[in-house]
């Protein structure tokens, strides 16, 4: 694809990247709205025709100012058709709230207040009439502190749930399954996931390797994603079909069919200037237009008198439009293009081996001094690579052995992880001249419970070498990480060997299932890290103990009332204990203290028995007690918030007074007096932004409350699967709403109220 410079337009300010949306507003044609670097929100609407023979100049005329909201964290142009079917409505989140605004009649549908979630990122949806939940109807969806909220049309309330961390993006699928139209909602958060709702209830979730800051919908059951750390790529469904990683962070996300091919690229606006469209299929990349200044904003549509243009936005205020041009060259399909990718790739393959077979017939021919003298290498053709992990009997960490099985020394050991290295690679690299080894141990310490695949790269030394040849043999192996693996197993019959720790352990979660312990077993042994298999005899109750050995985390949010401004901190137990207990009558008892360890178990030995509806009843005394301050302290702050605000309004009454005497008095010569009123006038401007200090300090602590009460909620909730689980935090939502403690613990422990 070749991109065609057509027109750009310069404007007078300077654009938040990201903070930039494009729709039909207030016209037939498309319009660009955004908000500038002074939190300012402008729609463009130029009222000339671009040409591309001249440049055009822009007066303040062609810029339509919209209310002026604090704090506008995202922006975001859809069609509500109850409201209005002739044009966009303009859809502004804030830090307090979401403002629908309507520019033609320039009047605000309305405002809704959300104190308690704010807006990182929202998504304007119509359902279709084919759909049958929320048929024919508008839906605002709103990604806030670790939960999810669904609008309609006049701003009530349709669901929310909860995320494990704060909301950073939103996309919507829309597909036919089984003879159904479903909706699903892919939620991104900053603990690197990407949740999956469907009808209200929570599906599937996907774990990457850092915050995930964008998503688009590529058709059907595709998507698109970005990271924090430059990763881009591409999921069908549950399963990941490419992925590139950049050293530029991604901005912006599109999907539309440039080539025309039936599929949607994925088309990325990076913050170096860039733009990019891959193919859907394998990230191949089929367009490159490369600005002066960081990407804000783009889109693909008619733009006065242009049709089907690509329009970039950049933050210094540089509006680009570009026509999209197949080259001559190019194939007619992405089929083709696949097709004659593979060919060349079988072709080299079938080259090497060639190659290899030749080498081989004439080393068969050789002995060890012309072997020499020919300038080859060679190593034992027996040699492999083994690999080996096991939890460290003395240290936090999973120890991982790369070594040769006949004792042929390596030069090197390049390991690729996502998740367990920075940059998700690790060398290791012994200085020369040193007495090459067959064997590497490496230290792993992975932050999270998932499951991980370790692919090594070994460079063997040859045996025997010519003395100027720096060839090595290459090694590959994969190893896989269980989802546990840094736990180490203390005791198969744990209420023999450590009875007093079991009485220690007083937070619990008890559920049953239709198992018999050797399956648990079975489980136990794919999912940790053992020394030897775990067995159980039949009529058998399985007992096993656990200790934790990940380094200090996040587990019991505490309260420490003697800190003013920084009221939350973290702990951890010394001994991080985990005990796993089930009967022959299906019964299974997990103990830590650890609530996020409990739900990820849950969750896993659901997964791994097909259960789709489970309940359970779980209790966490500490983390409760915990719960139920971190709510106290939410309430002190709101009330806390909402004095201060009625103080500052007072004292901007009491300086506009001031203001209106100073004056008076300046004009009459009263100087004695207009000195007096100018110090009052200073201490009540000193007073308004202490209290303005002290709002700022309140809201982020009742920010943070917010976040790890939705936090505590959401792994609660993923202590049952199915309709229990989304049960609970329905019952949670209104128990929240009413205040009501004590049925909010009930709900959390037994499941019901």
């Amino acid at each position: 694809m070749n991109a065609e410079n057509v027109f750009c337009d310069k404007m007078p300010f300077k654009i938040f990247p990201g903070l930039v949306c494009f729709g039909r507003l207030v016209s037939d044609h498309c319009v660009i709205a955004f908000v500038t670097s002074s939190d300012k929100v402008y729609i463009y609407y130029p009222k000339f025709c671009h040409s591309t023979e001249s440049n055009t100049k822009i007066s303040s005329q062609d810029f339509i100012k919209c209310h002026h909201i604090h704090s506008v964290c995202a922006i975001h142009a859809g069609r509500l058709e109850n409201i209005s079917t002739r044009n966009d409505l303009l859809i502004i989140g804030s830090k307090y709230g979401v403002l629908i605004y309507d520019p033609i009649n320039n009047v605000d549908v309305f405002w809704k207040e959300l104190k308690n979630n704010g807006v990182n990122t929202m998504l304007c949806k119509h359902f279709d009439e084919q759909y049958r939940q929320h048929r024919n109807t508008d839906i605002i969806f709103i990604g806030g502190y670790c939960s999810l909220i669904a609008l309609n049309d006049s701003g009530a309330e349709l669901f929310w749930t909860v995320t494990g961390d704060v909301i950073s993006a939103i996309t919507c699928l829309s597909y036919e399954n089984n003879e159904e139209y479903v909706n699903d909602i892919v939620v991104g958060s900053e603990d690197c996931t990407m949740r999956i709702f469907r009808n209200e209830s929570f599906v599937q979730e996907l774990s990457e390797t850092d915050a995930v800051t964008k998503l688009v919908s590529l058709g059907k059951e595709y998507f698109g994603y970005g990271l924090r750390n430059g990763t881009i790529g591409v999921y069908n469904k549950l399963n990941r079909i490419w992925r590139i990683k950049s050293k530029n962070k991604p901005i912006c996300f599109i999907g539309h069919d440039i080539n025309q091919d039936g599929c949607e690229e994925l088309m990325c606006g990076w913050d170096n200037g860039k733009v990019d469209a891959r193919l859907r299929s394998n990230g191949v990349v089929i367009l490159k237009i490369q600005l002066d200044a960081c990407v804000a904003g783009m889109t693909v549509g008619d733009y006065y008198g242009f049709s089907n243009i690509l329009l970039v936005c950049t933050v210094e205020g540089d509006i680009k439009c570009f026509a999209l041009h197949k080259s001559e060259n190019n194939f007619t399909s992405e089929s083709s293009e696949d097709a004659l990718r593979h060919l060349i790739t079988k072709r080299q393959n079938l080259l090497l081996e060639i190659q290899s077979i030749n080498e081989n017939k004439c080393l068969s021919e050789l002995n060890k001094t012309e072997i020499q003298r020919s300038n080859v290498s060679v190593i034992k053709a027996n040699t492999e690579l083994l690999t080996k992990v096991e939890v460290s009997p003395n240290k936090p960490c999973v120890n991982l052995t790369v070594q040769t099985n006949n004792n042929t020394p390596l030069r090197c050991v390049v390991l690729f992880a996502e998740g367990i290295f920075n940059e998700e690679s690790y060398v290791v690299h012994p200085p020369e001249n040193n007495s090459y080894t067959s064997s590497f141990l490496v230290e792993l310490k992975p932050t999270r419970d998932v499951t991980t695949d370790l692919f090594i790269r070994a460079y063997a030394i040859p045996l025997i070498r010519s003395s100027d040849q720096d060839s090595y043999y290459l090694l590959s192996g994969t190893q896989l990480l269980p989802q546990f693996c840094l736990y180490r197993l203390l005791s198969e019959n744990s209420k023999l060997d450590y009875q007093t720790d079991l009485n220690s352990l007083q937070s619990t979660v008890f559920f049953t299932v239709h198992e018999r312990p050797q399956r648990l077993a079975i489980w136990l042994n794919q999912n940790f890290i053992l020394g030897s298999n775990i067995t159980v005899d039949e009529n058998s109750t399985l007992s096993v103990m656990f200790e934790e050995l990940r380094p200090a985390r996040i587990y019991i949010p505490t309260i420490n009332q003697t800190l003013k401004n920084s009221d939350i901190h973290k702990k951890n137990s010394p001994e991080r204990l985990l005990h796993i207990i089930m009967t022959n009558k299906g019964e299974i008892t997990i103990k830590t203290d650890n609530l996020e360890l409990a739900a990820n178990l849950v969750q896993s030995i659901s997964r791994y028995f097909n259960i789709t509806e489970l309940s359970s009843i779980c209790n966490f005394p500490k983390l409760f007690n915990t719960f139920e301050e971190l709510i106290e302290m939410y309430n002190s702050y709101s009330s806390t918030q909402q004095q201060v605000l009625m103080e500052t309004a007072s004292k901007s009454d009491t300086i506009k007074e001031l203001i209106v005497k100073a004056e008076d008095y300046r004009l009459n010569g009263n100087w004695k007096s207009l000195k007096k009123t100018i110090q009052l006038l200073s201490a009540a401007n000193h007073d308004i932004l202490s209290n303005y200090y002290s709002r700022t300090i309140d809201y982020e602590a009742s920010n943070n409350c917010l976040k790890y009460i939705n936090q505590i909620i959401e792994h609660v909730s993923s202590l049952r699967v199915g309709k229990h689980k989304t049960n609970i935090i329905s019952m949670c939502r209104n128990a929240l709403k009413e205040n009501n403690i004590g049925a909010l613990i009930k709900i959390m422990r037994t499941g019901s109220n």
